[in-house]
């Protein structure tokens, strides 16, 4: 099976979470030297919060066989130095129950809480970095995977 990569959008996203991306409303607060806006986006942890950051290399194939989830923690992934595409499955979502998303700099995604996804995969580089930000010790106590019928995604 292969899946196209479809550019993010508010509205293709919500079913797997939030796409943050720079507000087009007025600023909270703003001077002749800056520009802030409160509250774009949000989201619950119980607990404490931890960043990693996810190097991702590009492969000859982009297909997908394994993914995972957390039941405890949203996740939010923040591309650092190019976009990426964002493997995503959830029952009934998208053709054939599998989704893939690019992400630009400039752009966030928030990932519910129990959304299967994979690995972010570089888009038009060899490699790319991006911030991952969710429950402390989530890799140690909170990761449950399991292999996927592959599905190769279409840049």
């Amino acid at each position: 099976m292969k899946i196209k990569t479809r550019h993010i959008s508010e509205k293709n996203f919500s079913p797997f979470g939030r796409l943050v991306t720079l507000p087009k409303i007025k600023p909270t607060s703003e001077a002749v030297d800056y520009r802030f806006w409160s509250d774009i986006a949000n989201y619950a942890i119980d607990g404490e919060t931890e960043i990693g950051i996810c190097t991702v290399y590009k492969q000859r194939k982009a297909l997908i066989t394994g993914m995972e989830r957390h039941m405890r923690t949203p996740e939010i992934l923040i591309p650092i130095d190019g976009p990426f595409v964002l493997p995503l499955l959830l029952d009934g979502a998208c053709e054939d129950e599998a989704c893939a998303f690019a992400v630009d700099p400039g752009e966030a995604v928030v990932i519910n809480i129990a959304v299967w996804h994979g690995a972010c995969l570089p888009k038009g580089k060899k490699q790319s970095s991006y911030f991952v930000i969710f429950r402390r010790n989530t890799p140690h106590e909170d990761v449950q995977k399991t292999s996927v019928h592959p599905f190769e995604i279409i840049m």
